[in-house]
Parts: C-alpha cells; structure tokens; sequence
C-alpha cells in the first residue's frame, strides 16, 4: 500500500518539473549614474517594436532590474528617472531561450532629453555554459523544406546528422536526427515553454507548420537541470521552439511546394548516401 501511494505522488509531482522548462528570454542589468552610484526606484521599459506591448519594472535599492519570460522580438529598452535624461536602446533583439545583461547608465539632465544607444550586442551568452545554436526566422521561411518540416533545418547544426537506414524513425518514414553520437530518441522537444515529446516514438507531438514559427534553438550539451528528463530517459538535446506573435492586419499567409519528381532536382536534404548509389547505378551501367 506505500508502495502504491509513494508511486502516485511521484506521478502527481512530475508535471511540475515538466512545466518549468521555458523558451522565454531574460534581460537583466544594473542603472547607475555618472558617477557608478546605483539608482533606485528608476522606470525600466521594455517595449516590444513589433506589437507596441510593453513590460515596465522598477529598479531595487541597489539599482538591479530583471525582465523575464520575453517572446524572442526586437525590442527598444528605456529608462526613466527624475533630475536625469531619458536612456534609449533601438534594436534589441532577444533569441529564444537567450539571457543578457544591459546595465543602464543615466546622464544629468532634463526628462525630455534623451541618450540613445545603439551600439552592437555581444551575442555570447555569459551566463550558462549551455552550447545551443539559434535557428532564425529567415533561415526557417527562407530555405527549402521537404513537405515544410521545419526539423530538417536542425541539419544546420554542428554534430547533428540524419537517422541511419533502418532505424525505427526512418522505418516509419519519418524525419529524425541523432545528436552528437546519441539515439535519435533521446532528444527532448518543447513547444512555447511545454513539452511537446510523443511519449511513444519520442519527436514532436504538435508538429506546427513553418508560418507559425519565429524561431527555435537546438540545445546540444551542458543545458542546466531545467530542460532535464533524466528520470526518464537519457537525453542528448533539446529543441526549444518559440511560436510567432500574432501581428495587426495580418490573416493569413500562404505557401507552395514544387516536388523534385517534377523539376528533376535532389531535394536539398537528400541523405548523400543515396545520391552515391544513385551515381554508383549510372556508372555500372
């Protein structure tokens, strides 16, 4: 009868471990002056270019702020204080899953005034030792994709490579991928912060067409005890998926596919062993 009971509890317990994976974005930073003395209570706004919505934070006593759980946009950072100009960063792009420091500094000044920043981003995350790599917007609606299967683009990423004939993925004629040496269903998939893992066959659940993707990461090694399912499974990668947000007037969009069968082209995914028997049947005869 423990037995039984210590075997639901863990089960009531495991979505919860589940639902705190993310994809969301962190931006954190320090406000100081001129003179590097932290500010207090200074209005932090972070104002998402694309859709107008806004997130605003009051700075602590030791003149810290942190905005967390940011759809991976473009965005314009503000800072707001009595007796001090306004700070203004343009163009701040947030990837998904991506955590970054902007500490803000604030001139003397009049409020109507303004500092605008525009100096590059440094794009290495310093505070995970997590090795991902982002796949963008562009590269997703702007590559070719057999049947819009979006993880073929995954192929992009150093140490991955397509499932060998005869496994049980390409068996079933899917598109499945192993990880640096790893299984092919050792990876773990997560949809807009959820886990969206078949429990049977291990790949995505919900497989969303490529209009609604802004962007996904491929997490490959030393991701933090978050994205983890050891109880499980042993996992190899993560695939973090973040979902487009809705934009004003837009309805709908539309697509078209033109199949190798008829323009007599390889598909730009095909496995190169099959293109080498291909040649290797020409040759012979």
């Amino acid at each position: 009868m423990q037995t039984t009971i210590l075997f639901v509890t863990l089960m009531l317990l495991l979505p919860v471990s589940v639902s705190a994976q993310t994809v969301g974005a962190t931006i954190r930073g320090v406000v100081t002056e001129k003179s590097g003395a932290p500010v207090a209570g200074v209005q932090v706004t972070l104002v998402n270019e694309e859709t107008g919505e806004k997130r605003q934070v009051l700075t602590g006593a030791e003149g810290e702020y942190a905005l967390a759980v940011l759809q991976p946009e473009t965005y314009r950072l503000e800072g707001e204080s009595g007796g001090f100009r306004k700070y203004v960063r343009k163009a701040l792009i947030l990837r998904v899953g991506q955590e970054i420091r902007n500490d803000i500094r604030l001139e003397p000044g009049l409020p109507p005034e303004e500092v605008v920043v525009t100096d590059l981003q440094t794009v290495v995350n310093l505070n995970s030792p997590s090795v991902g790599f982002v796949i963008e917007n562009q590269q997703i609606t702007g590559l070719p994709l057999d049947g819009r299967n979006f993880l073929q683009l995954s192929l992009l990423v150093p140490g991955t490579a397509p499932s060998a004939p005869g496994s049980p993925g390409s068996v079933r004629g899917e598109f499945t991928i192993n990880v640096n040496g790893a299984r092919e269903d050792a990876n773990n998939f997560i949809l807009d912060g959820v886990y969206n893992g078949d429990p049977k066959l291990n790949t995505f659940a919900i497989n969303p067409p490529v209009d609604a993707i802004r962007e996904f990461e491929i997490l490959t090694s030393t991701y933090d005890a978050s994205f983890g399912r050891g109880m499980l499974r042993s996992m190899r990668a993560t695939f973090s998926l973040a979902p487009r947000t809705p934009i004003p007037n837009i309805r709908g969009t539309s697509s078209a596919s033109l199949w190798e069968g008829r323009s007599g082209k390889t598909a730009h995914f095909s496995s190169r062993t099959t293109r080498a028997g291909e040649c290797a049947k020409v040759l012979r005869a």
